[in-house]
């Protein structure tokens, strides 16, 4: 090979590289891009619908009346049509929400008191254990017999981070230190709890078989069930110190099927006969998912629990009403500790997508 064949094989080596490193590079860009789209989208859509000349009618108004004016805004473009059934599902949803926090604001954080019961009769120290540093850690109490539920996950992704960071934020702003006086949900771990077949106030023990064909019972419900478009109405914070997202049901914008809580809650009933009679969730209509634990005033903050508690709740309201979530599956779990999805425990778990057959 010539002095001149050389030069234009070694230039032509050259310019293919340049155009494999640049591919590479485009390619990483236009992964990076997708993901900054995908944020940018939720951030954006979900405070879209607040713009100044929204309308907001009285009834919406009123059913809304402790919401900031911009998440009135954003909720009137995501739900049903007034005087509709899908709206009186609405109205009922959001005076639940509405009322899981009226003794916190009215009487305080219950608690923060040593002696009061926060959540399924066990009181704060029941859940946790605080080390030499007051750092708090889950108290995992095993059971013999496990809660069996069927609880609805929430997608990792752009919303669940969102939620978890708008909580942190907010947490700080009011004093709070992570793992001091609050416990914060893991993202990955965000649910709606929808039925339960055993737990841990009535138990219903089951034999191998028995467990084989509660799976098929359930299977057989969330086939035909469909997945629930979700819109985070309002974020509350309760008597028992949980910071809780209550969702509505939103509108079918793009005429897909929407699944609602209370018809896949009665064919769950139906399917298992055997369940306790009293569920743990009462509201059949709800659907809401835990972001915190408040296990004590922030240091320096004595007094007005119940301002505390109405302020933090507005200040996430403000920060998270509008976001969008599609719902797609259910969990049938087997929980061995009490809690043990909130509080890292031990769990078993059958993923079941909502299918939305029709036979």
């Amino acid at each position: 090979m010539s002095g001149r064949q050389a030069t234009r094989w070694t230039g032509r080596r050259r310019r293919t590289l340049r155009r494999c490193v640049g591919l590479m590079i485009a390619l990483v860009v236009m992964l990076m891009m997708m993901r900054v789209v995908d944020v940018i989208i939720v951030r954006v859509s979900h405070k879209a619908l607040a713009i100044p000349w929204t309308s907001v009618s009285a009834r919406a108004d009123d059913l809304w009346s402790d919401l900031p004016l911009k998440c009135k805004r954003r909720l009137v473009g995501s739900m049903p049509t007034e005087g509709s059934d899908a709206w009186e599902l609405v109205r009922a949803r959001s005076v639940s929400y509405a009322n899981m926090g009226r003794e916190a604001r009215e009487r305080g954080i219950a608690a923060f008191d040593v002696n009061a019961r926060a959540t399924q009769g066990l009181r704060v120290d029941d859940m946790f254990t605080r080390d030499g540093d007051g750092k708090i850690k889950p108290n995992l109490l095993h059971l013999d017999v496990p809660v069996r539920a069927i609880v609805i996950p929430f997608p990792v992704g752009v919303v669940s981070a969102m939620l978890h960071r708008g909580t942190l934020k907010h947490l700080a702003k009011f004093g709070f230190q992570e793992d001091v006086d609050v416990y914060v949900q893991n993202e990955e771990m965000f649910h709606a709890s929808m039925f339960h077949a055993s737990h841990h106030i009535e138990e219903h023990a089951v034999s191998a078989s028995e467990a084989l064909e509660e799976e098929r019972r359930i299977r057989s419900i969330t086939t035909k069930f469909c997945p629930i478009n979700a819109v985070l109405e309002r974020v509350t914070v309760t008597s028992g110190g949980v910071v809780l997202a209550g969702w509505q049901v939103a509108r079918d914008t793009w005429n897909s099927k929407s699944g609602e809580p209370s018809e896949f809650r009665a064919a769950l009933r139906d399917a298992l006969p055997k369940s306790p009679t009293k569920q743990l969730v009462s509201d059949v209509n709800i659907i809401h998912t835990t972001l915190a634990r408040l296990t004590r005033p922030p240091k320096g903050r004595r007094g007005d629990d119940g301002r505390l508690a109405k302020d933090l709740a507005f200040a996430l309201t403000d920060e998270l009403c509008g976001l969008e979530i599609t719902l797609d599956r259910a969990w049938f779990v087997r929980e061995h500790h009490k809690l043990a999805l909130a509080l890292r425990g031990a769990v078993d778990k059958v993923d079941m997508p909502f299918e939305c057959h029709s036979h």
